[in-house]
């Protein structure tokens, strides 16, 4: 539900022609990977957004395999879509970790970033773009999967399609 309200409120908001939802392959900022495969992420991804004609899922950082870097994707984007404006969502805990992430200086440089407050509003980076996505959201997939493993409920979290996989298949117990 996280996911879908902040970048429903980023497409309406900076009138963006569509999202493109890339789950990685492997995040570099955590120890382990993924504990669902890569497949029902994909799925739960699919199946919460179906029916939204402004969303779109890639399997591009999946498909490439390994640790997940956004400049790499954000090279292979440019690269695919020449004319394209790319933006960047994400919560306000990441964005106070960009300077650490690979290139950081590279992706300033070509991406703008649309930043909603987690806990905290964004504060403006020298050299960066950046736009306030205008929801607070809390929820973090990290709580989720840690609500899931403790099998407490996820309703009113998850959009029901995607409640609905997580309670039959059950990936993070």
């Amino acid at each position: 539900m996280g996911h879908f309200l902040v970048a429903r409120t980023a497409k309406e908001k900076f009138s963006l022609s569509e999202v493109v939802f890339l789950p990685c392959a492997r995040s570099p900022l955590k120890r382990l990977p993924p504990a669902a495969s890569d497949r029902f992420r994909l799925g739960l991804l699919r199946a919460g957004l179906r029916g939204q004609s402004w969303a779109r899922v890639s399997d591009w950082e999946i498909r490439q395999g390994g640790v997940s870097y956004t400049v790499e994707t954000m090279r292979a984007w440019k690269s695919r879509f020449p004319r394209a404006s790319l933006f960047w969502i994400m919560g306000s805990d990441q964005w106070e970790l960009l300077s650490g992430w690979r290139n950081p200086r590279e992706l300033a440089g070509n991406l703008e970033f649309l930043v909603f407050p987690r806990p905290h509003r964004p504060q403006g980076r020298r050299f960066f773009r950046m736009r306030e996505i205008p929801l607070r959201l809390d929820i973090s997939s990290t709580e989720i999967r840690r609500r899931l493993k403790k099998g407490m409920s996820v309703r009113g979290m998850v959009l029901a399609p995607v409640e609905t996989m997580l309670q039959r298949h059950r990936p993070y117990r």
